[in-house]
């Protein structure tokens, strides 16, 4: 008796034109959110940025408004875009420390490092404001939960939640203007990562340790939204 090797299914036409599809609108749909990230960081967020979002990332009318109805709509996906990328490179870090305390260190030294080495970012975060933070988990879970877990057994002095959440983004928001201003000294991130911790109530000895140490390496993938946008921009 010949026993023949059963043949897979033959998946139906549809499927893969559905695959096919989804796959062709992803790729837009970045291409869009790219363009908008440098359009963002060139202009700022006025009443022409949907026009310069079309002329940038090439594509009709139509095609952006089947993805963002307003110039806020685009604006929040790119902050949450942002967020992602930030949080995909600077959270495994983060949750490698010991305790709170490191991870606020650790995580401000990178992102500070992130935006020196990639002035895109800063310039975002500077044009967009505190709502550019606002969007995506970054803020709005990753910073909060390691502050409060640090409320939480003592390792930050006791203060409302809101309040440590203001102390560590109210610095790092700064800090961004200052290195797009280009003249920082070699240790203002460990300075200023210092002063934060002391201001969460972290003791002085404790604080200039942690402020000290060398977090990392960062690398940036070249397929980074960063990356990307910096390439249109030489198209």
């Amino acid at each position: 008796m010949e026993i023949g090797l059963k043949k897979a299914p033959r998946k139906p036409p549809g499927d893969h034109r559905s695959r096919v599809g989804a796959e062709r609108r992803e790729k837009t749909r970045e291409r869009l959110i790219e363009s908008a990230l440098l359009v963002f960081t060139q202009h700022g967020l006025d009443a022409g940025v949907i026009d310069k979002v079309i002329r940038t990332a090439t594509v009709s009318r139509g095609t952006f408004y089947n993805y963002f109805r307003t110039d806020e709509d685009v604006f929040i996906a790119v902050g949450a875009r942002v967020s992602k990328e930030i949080l995909t490179l600077v959270d495994p870090f983060v949750t490698a420390q010991a305790d709170a305390a490191g991870r606020v260190a650790c995580g401000m030294h990178l992102v500070l490092a992130m935006a020196r080495e990639t002035p895109m970012l800063a310039d975002f975060l500077v044009r967009g404001g505190p709502r550019a933070f606002g969007h995506g988990s970054l803020v709005n879970e990753v910073v909060v939960r390691d502050l409060a877990l640090g409320l939480a057994v003592g390792t930050f002095k006791s203060m409302d939640l809101r309040v440590a959440h203001d102390l560590v983004l109210g610095p790092v928001q700064i800090a961004f203007h200052r290195i797009l201003s280009g003249d920082l000294p070699a240790d203002y991130a460990e300075s200023m990562t210092r002063g934060v911790l002391r201001s969460l109530g972290v003791a002085p000895a404790r604080a200039a340790k942690l402020a000290a140490l060398s977090y990392g390496p960062l690398v940036i993938a070249d397929d980074s939204i960063f990356n990307r946008a910096r390439l249109r921009a030489q198209d």
